[in-house]
């Protein structure tokens, strides 16, 4: 269900698929594994061919996204589980608030490069980029759809980073996740599902679905928060 969100809505992966795997696994050992399934995810949902007709803003959300990465990594060794479930969760809210504010202009390039760096720093925090990175994206006057396509190269690499310099800090957090096949295999088969559903979405349900997935990952990391409080 994750993937096939991920890949035809352009967000949906951790937060369908985080909350019962945190409780399954704890959240140390979660998130390195959420970031390798989404980077699969990414890496089978990304059109190619937007590369090159996109190029400057994937290179600017690439850059403010890893600059949050590093920054995240910096800083996650001094907060507490609760805190950066907390954080991030905040951080979702404010996103989903914003597409709820009619704007008078759309996002410029300074703008959009930091709203890439909070989605980098949810990124290695929860493993939860997605809604920040899509509502920057929508907040330059990007169409749903095009939100859609364009999410996955970018959050392809940020995935990708995270997972790479995660391994680094803690490389044996795959040797504690049982199940980790089978969550590859359902992983592959949501993806594919996603890429024959996606394109017939119609705008508004894009739109409204990211919404709605968003309050519910803001509720899940809440609750997360507060169970292990």
């Amino acid at each position: 269900m994750g993937a096939v969100l991920q890949v035809g809505v352009g967000i949906g992966f951790s937060i369908v698929a985080g909350p019962p795997m945190m409780v399954l696994l704890g959240t140390s050992v979660a998130v390195p594994v959420l970031l390798m399934l989404n980077t699969l995810v990414s890496a089978v949902a990304v059109d190619w061919r937007i590369w090159i007709t996109e190029k400057k803003t994937i290179k600017t959300a690439i850059m403010g996204c890893l600059l949050g990465v590093v920054l995240g990594l910096v800083v996650y060794p001094y907060l507490s589980e609760q805190i950066v479930l907390g954080l991030t969760a905040m951080l979702l809210l404010i996103g989903v608030l914003t597409t709820l504010i009619p704007l008078r202009s759309v996002v410029r390039t300074s703008g959009f490069a930091s709203i890439s760096g909070l989605s980098g720093l949810s990124t290695v925090w929860a493993a939860t980029p997605g809604p920040l990175m899509v509502f920057g994206l929508i907040a330059t006057g990007r169409s749903a759809h095009d939100t859609r396509r364009l999410v996955q190269p970018i959050a392809l690499v940020a995935y990708g980073v995270a997972l790479l310099l995660h391994s680094m800090v803690n490389g044996g957090g795959f040797a504690q996740a049982p199940g980790v096949w089978t969550f590859v295999s359902a992983t592959l088969l949501g993806s594919i599902l996603g890429r024959v559903v996606g394109p017939l979405l119609p705008q508004h349900l894009i739109k409204n679905a990211i919404r709605v997935i968003s309050i519910l990952a803001c509720y899940a990391l809440f609750r997360r928060a507060y169970l292990v409080s």
